[in-house]
């Protein structure tokens, strides 16, 4: 009987030593991550646009003001703050970051469920709101901001 508890008890003594180097672990990742688990969705939903751009991968306001906070890690600068006077609309914002994030045409389209044709209207109407002329670009000046 004696063997058993002692087997028994190396068991949980291994397993214990196991989970608790597995905590240290994960805790040295979130030290290292220091973020809130809606910016990681946000860094993720980041790469699904890159990668597989698709239709309905950020789903309401509160994805995607931390998709423009985590935009705004990645490239510098608060993009909303520097385009506040141009008075641009929820959509053309939203536009911009993507433009920021240097996402083409074709992704951003899939993104919003319209044609790429729509995404180059919408472009150019932005253009007109931030007084660039017609051989400027609006994805270099955005990125560039």
């Amino acid at each position: 009987m004696e063997t058993y508890s002692d087997n028994w008890n190396a068991c949980l003594l291994f397993r214990n030593k196991q989970l608790t180097k597995q905590l240290k672990n994960y805790q040295e990742a979130s030290v290292l991550a220091d973020c809130s688990s809606s910016l990681l969705l946000a860094m993720s939903q980041l790469l699904r646009l890159h990668q597989h751009p698709s239709y309905g991968i950020v789903r309401d306001d509160t994805e995607w003001q931390n998709l423009f906070t985590v935009i705004d890690w990645f490239y510098g600068n608060c993009l909303s703050e520097e385009l506040v006077d141009y008075c641009l609309g929820p959509q053309e914002l939203k536009l911009c970051y993507l433009v920021r994030a240097r996402l083409c045409n074709k992704a951003v389209a899939a993104l919003f469920n319209i044609t790429s044709q729509s995404v180059l209207k919408t472009k150019q109407r932005i253009k007109n709101k931030l007084s660039l002329s017609a051989t400027d670009s609006l994805d270099r000046y955005i990125q560039q901001i």
